[in-house]
């Protein structure tokens, strides 16, 4: 199937997406669904093959795509809004491993630092981490990183979508209406757990960890 879905509107392609996964379960056919909506990947399919320029970067399920992508390519591609990226440079203090992305210095737990002194084939690295396991706070809390502005909020009924401003980077998060958010223009401490955080080789964009 090629893009079969593509010409419905929004409402009906969720549907339809549900009906074609059913009768295939149902005929117990062998299918190959070919979608760029990555949200149609992830819904319908028992496994996920990522393509770019022709070449299968990594193929698995989609829960083990998602959590653990091979490389940015894959990383960027599934996630609705897509992983933050964040450039850094890998310094070495007082024997501890420190990334150093201009906007914040982040020290790595030990059993990080094992990982990326055994990985990483130069000192430059790209951060990731994903839109929902950001943590924002009017005050700073034991897991803030760094400040940001808040740029834009977009209202998803049960969430917000958190459009930030630090430096350079416009970055995206996912936050619960029940968390307090100052106003547009005032700053807001970001946070993530060293557990959900994604890091790529920025020479050969493969995943560190």
């Amino acid at each position: 199937m090629d893009e079969p879905l593509s010409n419905l509107d929004a409402k009906l392609r969720v549907y339809m997406r549900a009906e074609l996964k059913k009768l295939q379960k149902d005929l117990g056919i062998t299918t190959i669904y070919v979608t760029h909506d990555q949200a149609e990947a992830m819904a319908m399919g028992d496994r996920i093959a990522v393509m770019d320029k022709g070449k299968i970067l990594q193929y698995d399920e989609p829960h083990a795509v998602y959590d653990n992508p091979a490389n940015i390519f894959v990383a960027g591609f599934l996630g609705s809004p897509p992983m933050n990226f964040i450039d850094a440079t890998v310094i070495e203090r007082d024997a501890r491993m420190v990334l150093d992305a201009g906007i914040f210095q982040y020290q790595l737990p030990d059993d990080l630092a094992k990982l990326l002194r055994e990985r990483l084939t130069g000192d430059k690295v790209v951060i990731g981490f994903r839109p929902e396991h950001m943590i924002l706070s009017i005050e700073r809390t034991p897991e803030s990183v760094f400040q940001a502005d808040v740029y834009v909020v977009e209202p998803m009924g049960s969430s917000y979508v958190v459009d930030l401003k630090a430096g350079d980077y416009l970055l995206k998060a996912i936050s619960p209406i029940t968390v307090k958010l100052p106003p547009i223009g005032e700053k807001v401490w970001v946070g993530f757990p060293p557990e959900k955080m994604h890091l790529f080789d920025a020479k050969t964009e493969k995943t560190v960890f």
